[in-house]
């Protein structure tokens, strides 16, 4: 990505850029958007969308750092601990989530956030669970991660009465005792 500005200006032009990005990706799919799309929706000329982004990748990258800070990538919590704010950040964001996430539309993000949160929780096992094998721990970590995106996707598509909060409790009720049953005994 090109160098951050602190200018307003390019900070306008940086949110007119994603926003037009995230209007774009709600009805079409990644590989159908353009950079000529998004300057077109933005109102801005390509150069000055090259000013700003090295290519629609790293417009891309921009735009979905909300959501992939929320999931860090190392820490001392325990594995699941990101799941609520994880949760609190799509039910803000729901307009945008259920498109990227739920219809496909959010491209190589879609992949790169179930990455992440496989790639966490992974690394939290590794840190607290030295014991078990390998294979172990990557096990876990996909089970556990999968369990995460599948229930996340179907909180975001069917489960649009059950508060956030509500969503995030009863994943970490059902798996927190299996992965504490299976790290420690």
């Amino acid at each position: 990505m090109c160098p951050v500005s602190a200018d307003p200006r390019a900070v306008r032009t940086r949110n007119r850029l994603r926003g037009a990005l995230l209007d774009l990706l709600r009805t079409r799919s990644w590989d159908d958007i353009t950079v000529a799309d998004v300057v077109a929706h933005a109102r801005c000329a390509r150069s000055t969308f090259y000013a700003h982004y090295d290519d629609r990748d790293a417009l891309l990258d921009d735009a979905f750092l909300g959501a992939m800070e929320i999931v860090p990538a190392t820490g001392a919590d325990h594995c699941l601990a990101f799941v609520p704010s994880l949760f609190e950040h799509l039910a803000r964001h729901r307009v945008l989530a259920e498109p990227f996430l739920v219809q496909g539309h959010g491209g190589p993000m879609v992949t790169a956030l179930r990455e992440r949160i496989n790639a966490h929780i992974r690394e939290r096992l590794d840190a607290t669970a030295p014991s078990l094998a390998d294979t172990q721990r990557a096990e876990l970590a996909a089970a556990a991660g999968g369990a995460v995106w599948a229930a996340m996707l179907w909180w975001l598509e069917d489960g649009r009465d059950v508060p956030q909060g509500d969503a995030a409790y009863a994943i970490l009720t059902l798996l927190t005792p299996g992965l504490a049953r299976a790290t420690h005994g």
